[in-house]
């Protein structure tokens, strides 16, 4: 019976720690996580910013028809803001009237940060598929100006 205790007691002593095998592999799978997790993270970050361009080109044209209702034509930044359709854009967006027209206007937006530039074309159907390279319908007409949050 002694013999029992004094094997479970050196059994116990022996089991204290981890083994520099069972950190290594440990370690080795934080850094497999974080190889995956870090280009997910940065593909999120690339969205977040197209989402802000997209929704502060929407709000510039939308600003844009209502100015039309009341004067009849597409104005540019300060004529929005005259009127009290003061703009004002996400964080390091850039947001440019590229053409108005009498009968349409041409918006681009593109965040600092972001590879992507998107265009609102009024005659087209509104925003333009991802990697457009311009306004499709509207490619003429007095150019505008630009605002960068």
């Amino acid at each position: 019976m002694a013999g029992l205790l004094l094997r479970r007691s050196k059994l116990r002593l022996e089991d204290d720690g981890f083994t520099l095998i069972e950190l290594l592999v440990v370690i080795i799978i934080i850094g497999i996580l974080a190889a995956i997790a870090i280009p997910v993270y940065l593909n999120q970050r690339q969205r977040a910013y197209d989402a802000a361009s997209k929704s502060d080109i929407r709000v510039l044209a939308e600003f844009e028809e209502t100015y039309y209702v009341n004067a009849s034509t597409y104005g540019d930044l300060p004529q929005l803001d005259a009127v009290g359709s003061v703009l004002i854009p996400s964080k390091l967006d850039k947001l440019t009237i590229m053409w108005m027209s009498g009968n349409g206007y041409c918006l681009s937006a593109h965040n600092l940060l972001s590879s992507q530039t998107w265009y609102y074309d009024s005659q087209a159907g509104g925003i333009q598929p991802i990697n457009s390279a311009g306004c499709p319908v509207t490619t003429s007409g007095t150019a505008g100006s630009s605002r960068t949050g």
